[in-house]
């Protein structure tokens, strides 16, 4: 009989300061457990901030507290479940269309480009105009998605005063945006309270599908690309969503969540404190391994994926993944159609630095004689 393996426990870093979390089995335990909150962004402004920069930017770090990935228990189900009826099963396929057309004009403005750059052109298009459309905003992609790597410094680095400038001034504009924004009109907007999650919520939602989705269309068009026999299937369309998932196991755009510990307590053999940071991972491996991104996918054949985290676990399970994986997928057929004899360049892959997200700056290809 095959014994199962051992359970990996915590892990305090040192440099980090905080506990990690790298087995799997572990991570699920730790994502459905109370004892860890999700309100980390409350936690790190105490850490981090100084009391002069948390009362200077206290409508920012308000602003992220309200983000419901950012709260627990009943408040956590009574913020999402309007978002998660939004954006349903049903809701995804019924804009299955536009996201095609969305997919084709992104396509299009990547035969015209010089040189043929995939992440703006394609990955941060695709992203950016499919957000614009749910939520109903006119901002063109650079400017979400110039928004959303703004906030993605800060909550990497919350005693920086430049970002936080940065993101507070983010905040401002996005408020003002969503101010005109249809969606927005069938959420509560009686009193002030009404109006501040409202617009968390709506902020939340646009930053969520615009760096992480862009990550992974990337990905998923250099995992295709860079082998013959995945891109043999794309352009015979066998399979494609299996290979999605494939790049999403083993090329995450989100490494690891965190979380805050909200009492003392004894887990899995180690003693922790209230407010105690852990870091989880959602990749079933070592946070800080030091692999590179651009390495080929490995280790788990398409079609044949295990069930993975990079979606979270337990109540917040990303609203938004029927989402992403139908935008990746419709990418990848797509583009496969269009630009059949595509490759990648030389030197093509240029993967920007984030021990959270994992994306790429640029991706160079030649799209042949399409």
């Amino acid at each position: 009989m095959t014994r199962p393996a051992a359970v990996r426990g915590m892990d305090w870093d040192d440099g980090l300061e905080c506990w990690i979390v790298s087995d799997p089995v572990l991570a699920r335990q730790v994502l459905n457990h109370p004892g860890f909150s999700s309100r980390t962004s409350a936690r790190l402004g105490e850490l981090y901030m100084t009391d002069e920069a948390r009362r200077e930017h206290h409508a920012l770090t308000e602003f992220m507290r309200l983000w419901f990935v950012h709260t627990d228990g009943p408040e956590h189900v009574a913020l999402r479940k309007p978002v998660q009826r939004l954006l349903s099963a049903s809701y995804v396929r019924s804009i299955a269309p536009r996201i095609t057309e969305i997919v084709d004009e992104s396509l299009e403005d990547l035969a015209r480009a010089t040189p043929h750059d995939v992440v703006p052109a394609v990955a941060e298009a695709v992203s950016g105009r499919v957000m614009a459309h749910i939520v109903g905003v006119d901002e063109p992609p650079a400017v979400l998605h110039t928004w959303s790597q703004r906030l993605s410094s800060f909550i990497a680095a919350m005693y920086r005063r430049d970002h936080a400038t940065s993101a507070h001034e983010v905040m401002l504009e996005m408020r003002t945006s969503l101010g005109r924004a249809q969606a927005v009109e069938g959420f509560p907007l009686d009193t002030e309270d009404d109006r501040a999650r409202t617009f968390a919520t709506w902020s939340m939602i646009l930053f969520g599908g615009l760096e992480t989705t862009a990550s992974l269309l990337g990905s998923c068009v250099l995992a295709v690309l860079g082998d013959p026999v995945l891109w043999a299937r794309v352009k015979a369309d066998d399979g494609v969503e299996a290979i999605v998932e494939s790049v999403l196991e083993l090329r995450p755009p989100l490494r690891n969540v965190g979380r805050v510990v909200a009492e003392d307590f004894e887990f899995a053999g180690s003693a922790l404190h209230e407010g105690d940071l852990v870091l989880v991972s959602l990749e079933g491996g070592a946070l800080l391994a030091g692999d590179q991104p651009g390495q080929a996918l490995t280790g788990c054949p398409v079609g044949e994926s295990r069930q993975h985290l990079i979606f979270g676990f337990g109540s917040h399970y990303c609203v938004g993944a029927p989402l992403a994986r139908l935008e990746a997928a419709t990418t990848l057929r797509r583009f496969a159609r269009r630009f059949p004899g595509a490759r990648l360049a030389d030197n093509a892959a240029v993967w920007g630095p984030n021990l959270s997200y994992v994306g790429l700056d640029h991706l160079y290809v030649d799209i042949g004689g399409s």
